[in-house]
């Protein structure tokens, strides 16, 4: 029996949505499959909260569009729908934000997040003081290069990321690094041999923690919090429940 995993991405970016299924497909054991789903409306990349509210209804009506697969990974670092994704579906749901974190607090002590623009870095720093790891984090630092220029595809780009990794390492004693944009994914490996610390990349680790999940036989829990949405009428569209 092999695993298919729907790997969603909030934006309306294709060439990002391939690069970062390839990231998926050659971390997954052989033979499983990776959905690789675009949105079909939205931002192009999701820069802002403004960005972040649309990219929620898009990776809900993604999960309701591709039911039945084994599992799911969000792949926007801010993790948008998370839960919502959670209560309509029993498959395991990942975001690659929370497997980045995850990773980096099992391989070091320390870590520092790499970004894209400026503006984001109080949200990354909300998502971590949420999970309750802030006194890990060294520091958050900004890029000022948008989602859109990120990947293999931008060389210049991945010059400056391992610019900000060695200023990381050096100047703030990181001990690995999270790149906080699913868009990096395909470089991750690259910057990790340059900076010589752990790259923490969500989308490969994201993927292997909804397989391991799954082969582990561990869905997500309908009782409770993630218990499917009530049967409420919506008005201009169509409810998640179906009615």
């Amino acid at each position: 029996m092999s695993f298919r995993l729907g790997l969603l991405n909030p934006n309306t970016d294709r060439r990002h949505t391939e690069a970062m299924a390839g990231v998926a497909h050659a971390t997954l054991p052989a033979g499983c499959e990776v959905v690789a789903v675009t949105a079909a409306r939205g931002p192009a990349s999701i820069e802002s909260q403004a960005d972040a509210a649309v990219a929620v209804g898009e990776v809900a009506a993604m999960v309701i569009q591709h039911p039945g697969l084994d599992g799911y990974l969000i792949a926007c670092f801010e993790d948008p729908g998370l839960d919502a994704a959670r209560e309509l579906c029993a498959a395991p749901v990942v975001g690659i934000g929370e497997a980045a974190f995850t990773a980096a607090c099992m391989v070091a002590g320390r870590f520092a997040v790499i970004t894209t623009l400026r503006r984001g870095i109080p949200a990354l720093e909300d998502m971590i003081e949420h999970r309750g790891i802030g006194s890990r984090c060294v520091g958050v630092l900004a890029l000022d290069i948008p989602v859109a220029e990120q990947g293999a595809d931008h060389p210049d780009t991945t010059a400056a990321i391992v610019a900000a990794a060695r200023r990381a390492v050096d100047e703030r004693s990181a001990e690995a690094l999270i790149l906080a944009c699913g868009g990096m994914a395909d470089v991750a490996r690259a910057v990790q041999a340059a900076a010589g610390v752990p790259v923490c990349d969500g989308v490969g680790f994201g993927a292997m923690l909804a397989y391991g999940l799954w082969r582990a036989g561990i869905s997500t829990s309908k009782t409770g919090t993630y218990a499917p949405p009530e049967p409420i009428p919506y008005t201009g569209m169509a409810s998640p429940s179906g009615t």
